[in-house]
């Protein structure tokens, strides 16, 4: 029998939740917003960070843009200017993950952006991302059922931290955690 104490065994600690906020939905979208938050242990805050992402060249001159995503995330395409390079982006993921996998819940389209931001970097990254629905399997059945719950009362913002909060607050209620306020990560 699965109880809440054997699913913080299983859980894959450290943890660490990641989304992406894009220019678009089609072909040729690309990372505009990154957000990861990290929990180290059941007994710790969590940590979240994020920034905005510099578009690469190519991105700017091939890449999809829609006005409707801008309605829906709220960034304008001018505000990317004041982002971070693909390059520091990368290096500020592989010291926040630490090698570690990060969880997300956008499927096909996380898994695209994030291959988009690293073709786009200098940097190899040495996390990869896991699916946050397959992690939610290693819950007893009342904490996936919490977790569930949890996503239902806290709809997605469409900011990258918010999100990524989100996803790491839902796996606390799913463990029977207090979880607080998250704290920010400081990246050196």
């Amino acid at each position: 029998m699965v109880t809440e104490a054997t699913s913080r065994v299983a859980m894959p600690w450290p943890l660490f939740t990641i989304d992406f906020e894009a220019s678009s939905l089609e072909p040729g979208s690309y990372p505009i917003e990154v957000g990861i938050c990290r929990w180290l242990t059941p007994e710790r805050p969590i940590e979240g960070w994020s920034t905005l992402i510099k578009p690469a060249a190519v991105w700017n001159e091939q890449g999809s843009w829609s006005r409707t995503s801008q309605s829906i995330h709220g960034i304008a395409r001018e505000e990317l200017e004041h982002g971070v390079g693909p390059s520091d982006v990368i290096r500020a993921l592989n010291a926040i993950t630490g090698g570690h996998p990060a969880f997300c819940d956008g499927g096909e389209h996380d898994l695209r952006w994030a291959r988009t931001l690293a073709s786009a970097s200098e940097i190899r990254p040495v996390f990869a991302l896991g699916d946050f629905d397959h992690l939610g399997t290693r819950l007893d059945q009342l904490g996936y059922m919490r977790v569930l719950r949890w996503m239902d009362r806290a709809p997605p913002r469409h900011r990258a931290r918010d999100d990524a909060e989100r996803l790491m607050k839902a796996l606390a209620r799913g463990l029977g955690a207090e979880h607080g306020t998250s704290q920010d990560i400081a990246i050196d």
